[in-house]
């Protein structure tokens, strides 16, 4: 067999093409390739896929929560956030002892105070407090529940906050204070940011001070590392007669002014013949105040004894 470089000859004449010498090494190429992609077949046929969520909130341990209860409660059950470019926001749910359909929780957004431009909804947006956005709010959180807004100034040891009250068809004291903390200057070349702060409460048994109590006694305790947030303002100055010459500090009390401080280990008694009232010390020994009983019309009276001496009774009349 001779051989051109497109075509092999045989002995017998007749021309085969050139590719057909190599053809035992293609099939063997070909049979090797598919035992190799059958395995990768069949596996990604058996492999799951991955779950995954349409969602952007996230459960966070109850430590991570940007505001903490006062101390005795109510607990923190779990904690719901979501991160946005410029802040974060928080649902912190409470334990809930009421017959009102609904979750206690603090509702509660920190904003870094720079709102970047962004074609998705991940900017977090907190606008000023109005009377619709609060009553809009307690209807969609306290559905069906009457609200009526307080007009007493209150304030807690981040600010002034406003509350609404009202009672639930099955008997309960319901609760809905909000508050924004923000500085009171223009944050262009001072430092910003915003926190927003709801609560909504519901007890059967709590009256609407012991629901007020969780609104004066909780603590922020996130806050963001950069020297341009800071909602709370400069600290306040210090009072000007702190340290001073003649200008003393007394204990609460001590200096006769009036209070209505409730001091402990106190009883009121009445004295006779003073018809007013007297506060006294628990461990004060008070003289009694019965009279003596009066000496037998028969006995003699007796002689004031010396002092040092022992008292001596007088003998009975029968001796």
């Amino acid at each position: 067999m001779t051989c051109s470089p497109f075509h092999c000859q045989t002995d017998l004449g007749a021309m085969v093409p050139e590719p057909c010498r190599d053809s035992g090494k293609w099939l063997g190429r070909a049979i090797r390739a598919t035992a190799l992609a059958i395995p990768l077949f069949s596996a990604a046929c058996t492999t799951k896929s991955e779950l995954g969520f349409a969602t952007l909130v996230n459960e966070v341990p109850a430590t991570r929560a940007i505001i903490v209860p006062p101390p005795g409660g109510p607990a923190i059950v779990a904690v719901l956030q979501r991160s946005y470019q410029n802040g974060v926001s928080q649902e912190i749910a409470l334990s809930t002892a009421s017959l009102t359909p609904g979750q206690n929780a603090f509702y509660v957004s920190l904003a870094s105070g720079t709102s970047p431009q962004s074609e998705i909804d991940d900017v977090l947006n907190l606008p000023s407090l109005t009377q619709d956005r609060i009553q809009k709010e307690m209807e969609d959180r306290l559905p069906g529940i009457e609200m009526q807004t307080s007009l007493v100034y209150v304030q807690n040891k981040y600010g002034p906050f406003g509350f609404a009250t009202g009672r639930s068809a099955s008997g309960d004291v319901c609760l809905y204070a909000w508050q924004r903390i923000e500085p009171n200057e223009p944050a262009i070349l001072v430092p910003g940011g915003i926190i927003s702060i709801r609560l909504r409460m519901c007890d059967a048994a709590a009256t609407q001070e012991q629901l007020l109590r969780s609104m004066y006694g909780f603590t922020i305790s996130a806050y963001y590392l950069s020297g341009s947030w800071n909602p709370y303002g400069s600290p306040p100055p210090v009072p000007a007669q702190l340290g001073e010459i003649d200008a003393p500090i007394y204990p609460l009390g001590l200096n006769g002014a009036a209070t209505s401080v409730v001091r402990e280990r106190r009883i009121r008694v009445e004295t006779s013949p003073a018809p007013a009232s007297q506060v006294i010390d628990k461990d004060t020994v008070l003289p009694s105040s019965s009279p003596r009983p009066s000496a037998p019309a028969t006995q003699e009276p007796a002689a004031s004894p010396q002092t040092g001496y022992p008292v001596v009774p007088p003998p009975s009349p029968t001796q």
